[in-house]
């Protein structure tokens, strides 16, 4: 029977002025390739989450910094700063 037995045999054939083509199987090499472009896309998209995480973080952060400070006006250190909103009062007499 003919091409029975030859299914790992590359097929060739003859293109134009005298070339002889071979055909080869790519599906070995398309698999490789789909394989390393996934793994590349795979950490790309990991340090993307990862950067996006960080930046959460950050900003939570930056609101917790935030809530810590009082937002009443009284300034109770003994140098505040100049420009504060509270208003300097004069030492009570005892």
């Amino acid at each position: 029977m003919p091409g029975a037995g030859d299914r790992g045999a590359a097929r060739a054939r003859w293109l134009g002025s005298g070339l002889l083509v071979e055909e080869v199987d790519n599906t070995v090499t398309l698999i490789i390739l789909g394989v390393v472009g996934g793994v590349i896309g795979l950490l790309i998209f990991i340090l993307l989450v990862k950067k996006f995480i960080a930046f959460i973080i950050k900003k939570t952060q930056e609101k917790k910094k935030e809530c810590l400070v009082s937002s009443s006006g009284n300034d109770n250190t003994e140098n505040g700063l100049p420009g504060s909103k509270a208003e300097e009062k004069p030492p009570t007499k005892v």
